[in-house]
């Protein structure tokens, strides 16, 4: 990484040069920037010329004096009396204030640097001293790295217990909040120690490289970068406060605002507080809706304010997400659409017991977006909205006015049969049923009139909707003792009665059926023989 930054620092400086200028550069120190022609020679060749005659006249003569003398093309730079090179006023980067004088003072102080640097380079007692603190330097650096690296270890451990009993002492968090609290106290912990950590290695790498003749300069560079980008980054905080308190200000308020209309809304949820035009059953989708408005909103006014709102790039991402969102979420909004209107027509509500289609159960939830239903066999069905909206759907539950849901059975008799009779055998079965409540009253009617028999509708409402299939069967077993205990015949579904024939042999000890040990039934009389469909034939014994 560190790397990284001082390849883009170079490269900064390098692009940051007037087109067609070459920097005078000695191992990684710049000593000046020429961007004129001079005799004919174009920039890059008078850096390279001055290049080579410095390095040689340095390797000659180390501690030969660095000078410099006006004449008419400018400030000549000469080593040892020997004219190197020139600065010329083209040089000289005017658009920053900067003079021929400044330029040319700039020049031999980088010149004397780069003599040092070359003097160290080649005296191996000097080596031999960087090789040392470079070698001290990063045993210490690793040293300091694992003990900062335990320290981070064990306060990590430790943070959950401080945080905690703080933010109950002060008693303004609890449950969710206290978590929250504590994750971030995590988090905050472990982002200083990264801090400390790559400051650390700053300290380790800005002391190599200056102790290496060849990287001195980028050492210097680092840190005047490292200034630079603290600077910069402290003046645009600066600069854009202002605005990052408005948009505080503004999501700020959203959330007070938000808190206010679900504090009424869920006052209407809970059935405290009644309002025209809403109800309890839409004042959850009603909350959100208004939620959402809300912060669309604040977030749209808050827009302008963010650092980087008014950058193309800022801009241009928006857009795409915004265009990605509209192609892919066309299904979504019509599965939202469809969500609103079941839930503000009022189709069905929370418990109650619906047929959607071939799914039948207990309504457990209405989303925006689908709808569960929770069937008799413990499954939960999930919905989309878009399909109920065009599905006929059956509610068991809405016009049952004592609660429950209502269930027809269907039950059939003879003609022989009184109907008031059927009408209260049916009525005493429901009342022995389990399940079946009292109110409404259980009520039968009568359904058709057929050839041998009359259908009848055993009308009953139900407590449990879930368990509608246990209350169903144990209401035919209660209509089928009472009829057995009034010695009444069920004429439907068909059932013919036969006699063995004389040929079959009987065991002498076979088991016969026997009659109930109490309340016996007295034994039906025999029926006639009817070719008609539907009838029943009996054979007397």
């Amino acid at each position: 990484m560190w790397w990284g930054l001082l390849s883009a620092s170079v490269w900064a400086q390098d692009s940051a040069e007037p087109q067609g200028a070459k920097p005078l550069r000695i191992y990684s120190r710049t000593i000046t920037t020429m961007a004129a022609d001079l005799w004919g020679n174009s920039p890059e060749e008078r850096a390279d010329a001055a290049r080579e005659r410095i390095e040689q006249l340095f390797k000659d003569h180390p501690d030969a004096p660095i000078t410099s003398v006006r004449d008419s093309y400018g400030v000549a730079i000469l080593v040892d009396g020997k004219r190197v090179f020139h600065i010329l006023q083209k040089d000289v980067d005017m658009l920053t204030g900067e003079t021929l004088e400044q330029r040319t003072q700039s020049v031999l102080e980088a010149l004397e640097l780069t003599r040092q640097d070359l003097k160290a380079l080649n005296d191996p007692a000097a080596m031999a001293r960087v090789a040392v603190v470079v070698v001290l330097a990063t045993a210490l650096a690793v040293l300091a790295l694992k003990l900062l690296w335990r320290v981070r270890r064990r306060v990590l451990r430790r943070v959950r217990h401080w945080v905690h009993p703080t933010v109950r002492l002060v008693g303004v968090m609890a449950g969710r909040k206290v978590r929250i609290a504590v994750r971030w106290a995590y988090y905050t912990t472990a982002m200083v120690f990264v801090l400390l950590g790559l400051t650390l290695v700053h300290a380790w790498l800005s002391v190599v490289l200056h102790q290496i003749p060849q990287t001195r300069a980028w050492s210097a560079e680092l840190n005047a970068m490292l200034l630079e980008f603290a600077q910069q980054s402290m003046w645009a905080v600066l600069e854009r406060l202002p605005n990052l308190l408005t948009a505080a200000a503004i999501l700020l308020a959203a959330r007070y605002i938000c808190r206010l209309v679900a504090y009424f809304l869920g006052r209407v949820e809970r059935g405290e507080l009644v309002l025209a035009q809403l109800d309890r059953d839409t004042a959850a989708t009603t909350r959100r809706l208004v939620v959402f408005a809300i912060w669309v909103f604040a977030l749209a006014m808050a827009y302008p304010y963010l650092p980087g709102a008014q950058t193309q790039a800022f801009q241009g991402l928006t857009v795409m997400i915004g265009l990605m969102v509209s192609l892919g979420a066309s299904s979504l909004v019509g599965q939202f659409v469809s969500g609103l209107i079941l839930i503000y027509s009022r189709a069905f509500k929370i418990g109650e017991y619906v047929q959607i289609g071939d799914v039948e159960g207990t309504v457990a939830q209405i989303g925006l977006f689908a709808t569960k239903v929770h069937t008799n066999l413990r499954e939960e069905v999930s919905i989309p909205n878009s399909r109920l909206v065009g599905e006929h759907v059956k509610n068991y539950s809405r016009l049952v006015s004592g609660g429950g849901v209502m269930i027809t059975l269907p039950v059939t008799a003879g003609y022989d049969v009184p109907w008031r009779q059927v009408e209260t055998m049916l009525q005493e079965a429901a009342h022995e049923t389990p399940g079946v409540l009292s109110y409404p009253i259980p009520s039968v009617v009568q359904r058709s009139l057929s050839a041998t028999w009359v259908e009848y509708g055993l009308c009953v409402a139900i407590s449990q909707p879930h368990q509608r299939g246990q209350i169903i069967s144990l209401l035919y077993g209660r209509v089928q003792d009472v009829f057995a205990r009034h010695g009444v015949d069920m004429l439907s579904p068909h059932f013919i009665v036969q006699m063995p024939s004389s040929t079959t042999p009987v065991a002498a000890d076979a088991a016969m059926p026997t009659a109930p040990a109490s309340d016996p039934l007295p034994a039906p009389a025999p029926a006639p023989v009817s070719a008609q469909t539907g009838s029943s034939v009996k054979t007397a014994t």
